[in-house]
């Protein structure tokens, strides 16, 4: 018998949460990052054995790539714009999401005459703030995310996320996402990546909140299906232009698209 490759059972994901279940969604994560912020921040951002502190510290070459690999998703960002026929040039501000200690932004600072950084732990944006020091970056304001429903942020040109979304749970993935979409110009071009399945992946709110918070351990990876990330793109108004799979979300059976969408 033939196996089709693309076969995959539908995986059951709850996105009905109250405010007060957001809320405790939301200082789950936060406590879990700002706790790698202060023994781990780096291995956070790029789970590799070679970026724990300790290698960071005392192996020049290995912090050196580190905070190089940053250049490579502002690239793709470029050469995606590029491919859907849009002129990088028009957009002058962007907003990311999870800065964490800065290794995107201070690339996206050579690229735009202006950056916010968002992130939710503490402990991460005060090593970003040292970066952006360290890089002689002046174009950039950082910023604390308190709640994924209000980003405290004028609008943008452009919003960027890689490898932050999936460490939320699906109902504050689908309510960032909209937040920061709805804050694009009308033109304004979102750049993300997402898991959008992984099969076994189930998520229940009672259950997920009843579950003690890993602290120390690798980053929580979470999915929002395709059909619900669609209807996100819609409901903030936007257009996709482009969505295709990669390998953000670190495989083991995980889907990730990184896509690229336009405000109307």
């Amino acid at each position: 018998m033939v196996q089709r490759l693309w076969t995959r059972p539908p995986i059951q994901v709850d996105l009905s949460v109250s405010n007060e279940q957001l809320d405790v969604m939301v200082a789950r994560v936060e406590r879990s990052f700002r706790h790698l912020g202060e023994t781990e921040p780096h291995w956070s951002v790029l789970a590799a054995e070679k970026y724990k502190a300790a290698n960071i510290a005392t192996i020049p070459w290995v912090e050196a790539e580190f905070w190089d690999s940053g250049q490579i998703d502002v690239e793709d960002l470029v050469e995606t714009v590029a491919r859907c026929g849009l002129n990088f040039a028009e957009y002058e501000d962007c907003f990311e999401l999870g800065c964490g200690v800065a290794r995107v932004t201070i690339w996206l600072a050579r690229r735009f005459r202006k950056v916010v950084a968002a992130d939710i732990s503490c402990s991460h944006l005060k090593i970003a703030e040292e970066t952006a020091s360290r890089f002689h970056v002046q174009n950039v304001s950082f910023l604390p995310i308190l709640s994924p429903s209000i980003l405290d942020v004028d609008s943008f040109d452009v919003f960027f996320s890689i490898i932050t979304l999936q460490h939320n749970p699906p109902p504050v993935i689908r309510l960032l996402l909209i937040t920061a979409l709805r804050k694009l110009r009308p033109g304004g071009i979102a750049y993300f990546q997402i898991p959008t399945y992984r099969r076994g992946y189930s998520f229940e709110v009672e259950k997920y909140l009843a579950q003690e918070v890993n602290i120390g351990g690798p980053p929580e990876m979470h999915v929002l299906p395709q059909p619900e990330l669609l209807e996100a793109i819609e409901i903030a108004g936007c257009r996709l232009l482009e969505m295709r799979e990669d390998d953000a979300a670190g495989g083991n059976g995980h889907i990730s698209n990184r896509l690229l969408v336009r405000k109307q």
